[in-house]
């Protein structure tokens, strides 16, 4: 998908998540959302927000939309506080949506020395890249008030943004990404570490990817190391 529809809080997310049951109808938790939503305003407003949050945590992780089926967000959100699945939100974002993963690559260039961020030099090089059209204009907004949302900007004034200090991952969280980068993503049981594209680390303090890949080897993965690559491959 290229662009991301509307902002998403993550607090959204993680709350209806942890209601939605395995088996049961993802129609059954329409409501649920809307009511723990209650920052949006409108039947319409909630709705496609809505859509946004079932398209990316339910429906693009299993087949059919008919029933829920099990998948990685669903058993962590019921064991994990939100604090830990804000990263594993935020990613999911970035290997959803293609103009979400151009910004947080971009980004570095458009942030002075101080931390403020030039929206209109990023929007620039947005327009540059997918032309000058709505729906990339539309992406802009609702991937901007997602990283306000997520604590990775500050909304200072108008078109004036701050850049906060980077976060810490644990090397947990990085294991399910890798998971989830591979299955979801790559699609294969084969993850080269070094090909990894930077955007997804972008907001977060430097992770240590091979010591991550020797912590959880045997276990999650089998880790091969080689002159030019540092593979992991997947256990089914």
């Amino acid at each position: 998908m290229i662009g991301l529809d509307r902002p998403l809080r993550p607090e959204w997310i993680y709350d209806t998540l942890r209601l939605i049951e395995v088996g049961s109808k993802p129609t059954e938790f329409y409501e649920t959302f809307e009511e723990i939503a209650k920052e949006l305003v409108g039947k319409e407003g909630k709705r496609k927000v809505r859509t946004v949050v079932f398209r990316s945590f339910l429906y693009s992780l299993q087949k059919g939309n008919a029933v829920v089926q099990d998948n990685t967000f669903l058993k962590l959100t019921k064991n994990k506080p939100l604090n830990y699945m804000e990263p594993l939100f935020l990613w999911k974002i970035l290997l959803d949506y293609e103009t979400a993963r151009f910004i947080a690559q971009k980004i570095a260039l458009c942030v002075d020395n101080t931390g403020h961020l030039s929206t209109p030099l990023l929007s620039k090089k947005l327009v540059q890249q997918y032309g000058d059209r709505d729906v990339v204009k539309k992406s802009f907004r609702s991937f901007r008030a997602t990283l306000v949302n997520f604590k990775i900007l500050k909304h200072e004034n108008k078109s004036d943004y701050l850049l906060l200090p980077q976060k810490s991952v644990s090397n947990e969280q990085v294991k399910d990404f890798l998971k989830l980068y591979a299955g979801y993503f790559l699609k294969s049981e084969f993850v080269d570490l070094q090909s990894i594209p930077t955007e997804f680390f972008q907001f977060f303090k430097p992770v240590n990817l091979v010591s991550v890949a020797q912590e959880y080897n045997g276990r999650e993965w089998e880790y091969v190391r080689e002159t030019e690559r540092d593979v992991v491959i997947m256990k089914r």
